[in-house]
């Protein structure tokens, strides 16, 4: 959910993760500069082991919703493309493209050299493979990426625009004389079309292993229960599947005939830790020699004479959600109390003393980092101010008590906010809330889940949520139509998943969405489309169905004795089988 792969949006799980992944986030593979060239020879062997506060959820690129499982999938299966690790520029990666002069048709070829593991070559059916396999899935959030393909809404079942009549997606077509060439035709002017529908979770997907999943002539077929999705049998990436140990370790070899040549690691192993103490203290002894670390551990950190740290913004963010149609707790409904809720908590003294200065505070969904981020100067940026958050209670109809606590029709003003255990930014960030809310007479309940719980209940639209601390991972494509848009909310009678987690709807705010990604007079611009997310992020900014509470900065760890690691906001594993270690 949260730091829901930068291709797409994913949900974090803490900052031991690279970033959740919903349908724009940072750690995802990508193109990058060559690094300097280096008097050393690169030497083969040694093990990358990143330390993580969750466990992945699947090993499925197309049914990926958090950090951790994008992650891992990102090393088992090779995208198209690549964003480069310090601009997002995209770059041909697995394959090169070209695009019609009406720029409705993408026309693919996939490297002559590219293969699975097994020697079987990648081909165009495997990207169709890939797209079948999410028009027919129950469980992915990512349809909305796929809606404007010709034929795709007359395949998919599931979302009210999926008709499930056809056997065939008719805007994809598969070269009969070379099977390495494909075309993909959309209905109309779609902006993100190269990096949504052809992204890291639209990447092939073997036809010889998945293809029986999906049954063209029998729509209730699906790939959501394969066990391919838990035990990968085939990698396109520089590393395969060799073992999961849920709740502990996920280990991956080396895939010797990887088609840009064999890694220099000779595994790379994800291992879930308790939480930020552990994972820095893991970093100093060696037991992991990879992760993300939190702000309080800098110092110590850079202490450390064996360790290098690589600091850089985060294309995503950490925030408190409402759910705004909670029959629990019906004041989140009431744009008044949400914009108290705003005034009520000091994020600059968060972002100080939370982040120690290592991160940046929010008021709308773009970072500051994306091409999309609107002027701060345009938006209220909701600086503490407690006599203001008290006088909008009031005009809601609230009444404080001698409790201290505002109450209306004799119930109290209160409501729960959850955030996942083990990131103790975000427990802290939960603290601080409930003390801070309590003083402008806000009574917050305050739990602690485990990070998959969250996104589990999250996604499929539990209603015992009210408020929620976690993060999106954004990725180079600004869209936020699969986190925002009205389509994306989910419906537990429906049995649609979603990442609008808080129902949030408000007048002109789809049609924003809906110009930036899809503009009637196809002016795809930056400058064209920025226009749109800014009525988007200035309805955001006034509605406040989030704290947008801040970005904070990646703060990388590696021992100095690594080579060619070289992250950047867009990407940060871009040249992951280039890693290696002096011995």
């Amino acid at each position: 959910m949260h730091r829901f792969a930068r291709t797409t949006s994913r949900l974090i799980a803490g900052i031991a993760v690279a970033s959740i992944v919903a349908t724009a986030c940072a750690g995802q593979p990508g193109g990058g500069p060559e690094p300097a060239a280096s008097a050393e020879t690169p030497q083969k062997g040694g093990r990358i082991i990143e330390g993580s506060f969750a466990d992945i959820k699947t090993l499925n690129p197309m049914l990926t919703n958090d950090v951790p499982s994008s992650n891992v999938t990102g090393r088992i299966y090779e995208p198209l493309y690549l964003p480069d690790p310090k601009t997002g520029e995209v770059k041909p990666n697995l394959g090169k493209w070209t695009i019609s002069s009406d720029g409705l048709t993408y026309n693919w070829e996939i490297d002559a050299n590219a293969s699975w593991s097994d020697g079987k070559p990648i081909t165009g059916e495997d990207y169709l493979t890939d797209v079948k396999a999410i028009a027919r899935s129950k469980a992915t959030v990512r349809k909305s990426n796929y809606e404007l393909i010709e034929g795709f809404n007359d395949y998919c079942v599931g979302p009210a625009t999926c008709k499930g009549t056809a056997t065939a997606i008719s805007g994809i077509q598969v070269d009969k004389s070379n099977p390495k060439k494909f075309s993909v035709k959309f209905t109309k002017a779609f902006c993100p079309a190269l990096v949504n529908a052809f992204g890291t979770t639209a990447g092939p997907l073997p036809t010889h292993i998945f293809g029986k999943y999906t049954v063209d002539n029998d729509p209730t077929k699906n790939i959501d229960a394969a066990p391919e999705n838990t035990a990968p049998t085939v990698a396109s990436g520089p590393f395969k599947f060799k073992e999961w140990r849920k709740g502990d370790q996920v280990i991956l070899e080396r895939n010797d005939t990887y088609w840009k040549g064999p890694a220099f690691a000779d595994q790379y192993i994800f291992k879930v830790v308790a939480d930020s103490t552990v994972l820095a203290a893991q970093l100093k002894t060696g037991e992991i020699n990879y992760g993300t670390i939190e702000a309080k551990d800098f110092d110590d950190i850079a202490r450390q004479e064996n360790l290098k740290i690589s600091e850089y913004q985060n294309l995503g963010y950490t925030y408190i959600g409402w759910n705004t149609k909670s029959a629990g707790a019906p004041a989140l409904a009431d744009k008044r109390v949400r914009q108290a809720l705003a005034y009520g908590l000091d994020m600059d003294l968060v972002v100080k003393q939370i982040l120690f200065g290592h991160g940046t505070k929010m008021v709308q969904h773009h970072p500051p980092v994306s091409w999309a981020a609107p002027d701060p100067k345009t938006l209220n940026q909701y600086p503490l101010d407690k006599a203001k958050a008290e006088d909008l209670i009031k005009q809601a109809g609230y009444t404080k008590g001698s409790d201290g606590f505002y109450a209306r029709d004799g119930k109290t003003l209160e409501f729960s906010i959850v955030a996942n255990s083990g990131n103790k930014v975000r427990e802290t960030l939960l603290q601080v809330a409930t003390e801070q809310y309590k003083g402008i007479g806000v009574k917050v309940n305050p739990k602690l889940e485990a990070f998959e719980t969250m996104v589990d209940k999250l996604t499929n639209g539990n209603q015992e949520i009210q408020g929620w601390i976690i993060g999106w991972s954004l990725g180079i494509e600004p869209d936020p139509y699969g986190i925002w848009h009205s389509s994306q909310i989910p419906d537990p009678a429906k049995k649609t998943t979603g990442f609008n987690f808080g129902a949030f709807t408000a007048p002109g705010f789809d049609k924003a969405m809906e110009d930036g990604r899809s503009p009637a007079n196809g002016d795809c611009s930056q400058a064209a489309r920025k226009k749109n997310y800014e009525t988007f992020n200035k309805t955001l900014n006034e509605e406040q169905p989030y704290n947008f509470g801040f970005s904070d900065n990646r703060i990388a760890v590696t021992p100095k004795t690594m080579r060619n690691f070289d992250p950047g906001p867009f990407s940060t594993y871009w040249n992951i089988e280039k890693w290696w270690f002096k011995q």
